[in-house]
């Protein structure tokens, strides 16, 4: 009996070992085609970046729990809105500003 427990437990360990590794080949994947893909400019770039710190995010986050996976994730979205606001806001032209005469 405890043979056939200890080849369970063993069947299970290779399981999660090889559901990792398609999992980390998924990440690598997916970032070599999120690189190829980035928007050029500063407003792609400040697209870019936030995408790829919510993916970090959303494949880190889980290990801490659900309530901290949701907080983080919320946290990252807020991070992610304010530096496109930032950039965006920073990019308005001159031209649409009032010529004191």
């Amino acid at each position: 009996m405890s043979r056939s427990l200890a080849q369970l437990a063993a069947r299970k360990q290779v399981l999660i070992a090889e559901l990792e590794l398609q999992r980390m080949q998924l990440e690598l994947h997916l970032g070599d085609a999120r690189a190829a893909l980035r928007p050029a400019g500063l407003l792609g770039g400040a697209l870019a970046r936030p995408t790829a710190l919510l993916a970090l995010v959303n494949t880190v986050a889980p290990l801490f729990g659900r309530r901290v996976a949701r907080i983080a994730r919320l946290a990252a979205l807020a991070l992610a809105a304010f530096r496109i606001a930032r950039v965006w806001r920073s990019r308005v032209p001159a031209a649409q500003e009032t010529p004191a005469e």
